[in-house]
């Protein structure tokens, strides 16, 4: 998808449709000091799954920054500035001990929250390591996914506990990380559009869910305290199937089944994941239920 010309009012006007414009930075730039890039942080994000925090640091790109996640050997989870605030050495290449992550270059060390404990190199009596701090962020783990607050310090909310957390017969388990050459906004918009699932996942592919998802269903868009949700309602046969997607502000959706026909009558059984869009990558949560 591109920033593209508005519609022509003329017939064969190719030639007219030369001015495009502009990309609306202000709500597609999330980079530090960005309007939506600010508002962004407020929120816990998802960093990465538990599962890829090993021997080895992670290396992330959110928002705009480069960090490094990793699990130190007590178990603390650090989210820092990739690179070293001595010389600049990139701390993807630190080693993880017991206290925090270890420099490649100099073995400066870091504890979790950016308390530099040793500055190896300087002179005995150096003060450095006292009075200075490397960039951090706060995590917290829940589920198998490594949350972030990047926002204030002083206006960090607690973890939300969505409703699709806690559901009775339910598991959670983390998903894929999808990398997209967009802006955020993009995919957001995308899902909660239905009328291009009925075409592009299925008339022009091929079924990709299931053929009741070929069928054009009438919709209805409503404001939540949260953010908005669309109702796509198709008739099935005898039944009205309808299909209901939700988008809590700022950039989580909850994702409705991708297998139904609507042949079946059954309660709402919820979303089957959870998917937050804060940079080109794209880390999901699933939500299945235990049975299946």
């Amino acid at each position: 998808m591109v920033t593209k010309a508005g519609f022509l009012t003329t017939r064969f006007g190719g030639y007219l449709h030369r001015e495009v414009p502009e990309e609306d930075a202000e709500l597609s730039h999330v980079g530090p000091d960005t309007p939506c890039g600010e508002y962004l942080r407020r929120f816990w994000q998802p960093i990465c799954s538990s599962d890829e925090l090993k021997d080895l640091p992670h290396r992330v790109k959110i928002l705009g920054e480069e960090l490094v996640v990793f699990r130190d050997l007590s178990g603390a989870v650090g989210l820092l500035e990739l690179h070293c605030p001595h010389r600049g050495a990139s701390l993807e290449f630190g080693l993880i001990d017991a206290k925090g992550i270890r420099c490649c270059y100099h073995g400066w060390q870091f504890a979790a929250d950016g308390t530099i404990l040793e500055t190896p190199g300087e002179p005995p009596h150096s003060i450095l390591k006292d009075r200075l701090c490397h960039g951090a962020y706060p995590t917290h783990e829940y589920g198998g996914i490594v949350f972030a607050y990047m926002g204030p310090p002083d206006k960090q909310p607690s973890l939300p506990m969505y409703d699709s957390f806690v559901r009775p017969g339910y598991r959670l388990m983390p998903g894929p990380k999808y990398f997209y050459p967009c802006n955020w906004l993009q995919i957001m918009e995308n899902v909660m559009d239905p009328a291009h699932t009925a075409f592009l996942h299925t008339i022009i592919s091929g079924s990709q869910f299931t053929e009741e998802f070929g069928v054009m269903p009438e919709l209805e868009f409503v404001e939540t305290p949260v953010g908005m949700m669309y109702i796509a309602t198709r008739r099935v046969g005898q039944n009205v199937w309808a299909r209901m997607l939700q988008a809590v502000l700022p950039n989580l959706q909850q994702i409705a089944p991708i297998w139904e026909t609507g042949h079946q009558e059954h309660w709402f059984s919820g979303p089957i994941l959870s998917r937050w869009m804060c940079r080109s990558t794209t880390p999901i949560r699933c939500s299945s239920n235990s049975a299946t």
